[in-house]
Formats: structure tokens, sequence, C-alpha cells
């Protein structure tokens, strides 16, 4: 799989070449998912490392409505907890109020290592 990226960069590095040869301006904004430079060629911008068109907006409100929804809708999905997070959250707390109450120094110790330990989970399946 490697190789195959290295002839896809090296055929798109190619590309750019080509593109600059015939006209085309390199700009000085990458590619948001192969961080290669974009390059211009009769008022598109594309990558020649993804092989696609690339629209870049100023803001949010420049784009066109389809996309606002699609943003929205993501945003909206993302934001949300799971079940399973929703649970972690209430077991946490639950840890808290424990932890909170308590004056056994080993009590302490295992609640803080629970409240770490589904802490770092939550934050692993935030980042998934």
């Amino acid at each position: 799989m490697s190789n195959e990226k290295t002839i896809k960069e090296e055929d798109g590095i190619k590309a750019i070449a080509a593109a600059l040869k015939a006209g085309g301006t390199l700009l000085n904004v990458a590619c948001p998912n192969c961080n290669y430079p974009l390059i211009k060629i009769d008022e598109k911008i594309y990558c020649k490392i993804c092989n696609q068109e690339v629209y870049i907006y100023r803001d949010e409100s420049d784009l066109p409505k389809e996309y606002k929804q699609a943003l929205k809708q993501k945003t909206k999905i993302n934001s949300e907890d799971t079940e399973v997070e929703k649970t972690i959250k209430g077991k946490i707390e639950d840890l808290r109020k424990k932890l909170e109450k308590s004056v056994d120094t080993d009590e302490i110790v295992k609640l803080s290592e629970a409240i770490d330990k589904l802490s770092q989970t939550l934050k692993k399946m935030k980042e998934e």
C-alpha cells in the first residue's frame, strides 16, 4: 500500500508540473486531505495528488445551502453522546460523589483510579 501511495504522489507531482507548464497557478493553500499544494486552472482549484476539484470558502456564509445543511447535520451527530458515553459519564459522576464523601485513603485511591480509567476510555471514544 505504501508503494501505491508513492506512485500516486509521483503521478500527482507530475500532473502539477504539467498543469504549471500549461499555465496553471500554484497556490499557497494546501489540500485538506493530503496537504500538498493546490493548483488553480481556469478559475477552478484542484488537488492533483488526490485528483479532485477543491472548493475554498472564506467562511460558512459563503457555502452553498446543501453544504451548510451537511455541516449542521455532521455537527449535530458528532455533538450527541452515544448511550455508552452517557453511561460512562454517569458512572464518573457516581464515583465522584463517593470520592467526595470518602475519608478512607485506600478507597480514595481506588475511586480516583476508576475515575481516571473511565475518563481515558471516554477520551479515546471521542477521538474515534
